[in-house]
């Protein structure tokens, strides 16, 4: 059966009163406050995960590709250095080259030359005193193993503008002199034959400075010379 119209009726007014009873008196229309909003509660920090590394792998060694030996070039052999071998004491050292020409070392020195534009570092050269064909010469070069040709030492120092300083104990020589050009073409190839003594020659002259010339003697002063030639004083050729 339907309920009826008064039912319902009394069903609101009982449900209605039961809130009135419940909640305070307000002035004005009763109207239903919104439940407070709850906050949120804070969340705690996790610390995030490391993410897994992957394991360095080793690179792969590089293995230099297989060279076979017959893909090298051939080594170059050095040109071979003469050692200084030859020491004849108080003696010469003779020297021959082709067609029978001979050179006697006689004595072995340095020359210093100043450099005024590098005074700490001055040059220097090797020389040697020979004998060829009965006349003193020079041979000088950096070192022994390329010699240039030279003449006299009085010649050889005026040119260079440098002292010879003669060796108390002659160097030792190689077994072969290389004598070469100014601008270092090899000439002539000298060897080692024996010791022995070396051809007396004279000694080189020395140039000496010529005189000057001696002035005339001039005329006395206060004199002059008549047309005969006769010196009279020089007040008499005054009006």
């Amino acid at each position: 059966m339907r309920p009826s119209r008064l039912a319902l009726a009394a069903l609101v007014a009982a449900w209605t009163h039961a809130a009135s009873a419940q909640a305070p008196a307000v002035d004005g229309p009763a109207v239903d406050a919104p439940a407070p909003a709850k906050k949120p509660a804070p969340r705690k920090a996790v610390p995030a995960k490391p993410k897994p590394v992957a394991p360095a792998t080793a690179a792969p060694a590089m293995t230099p590709a297989a060279v076979t030996p017959s893909a090298l070039p051939p080594p170059v052999p050095a040109a071979p250095r003469p050692d200084l071998t030859v020491a004849c004491a108080e003696k010469a050292a003779l020297y021959e080259g082709p067609k029978n020409f001979s050179v006697w070392v006689t004595r072995t020195g340095l020359i210093v030359v100043e450099n005024p534009l590098l005074p700490l570092t001055p040059d220097s050269a090797r020389v040697l005193q020979v004998v060829i064909a009965g006349k003193v010469a020079t041979a000088y070069g950096p070192d022994l193993f390329a010699l240039r040709r030279g003449g006299a030492p009085a010649v050889l120092e005026g040119s260079k503008g440098g002292s010879i300083r003669w060796d108390a104990t002659p160097t030792p020589l190689p077994d072969t002199l290389n004598i070469v050009s100014e601008a270092g073409q090899p000439l002539a190839q000298l060897a080692f034959q024996s010791c022995g003594d070396a051809p007396v020659v004279k000694a080189a002259p020395v140039a000496k400075a010529k005189a000057a010339p001696r002035p005339k003697p001039g005329k006395p002063a206060g004199q002059a010379e008549s047309p005969s030639g006769m010196r009279m004083p020089a007040s008499a050729l005054e009006p």
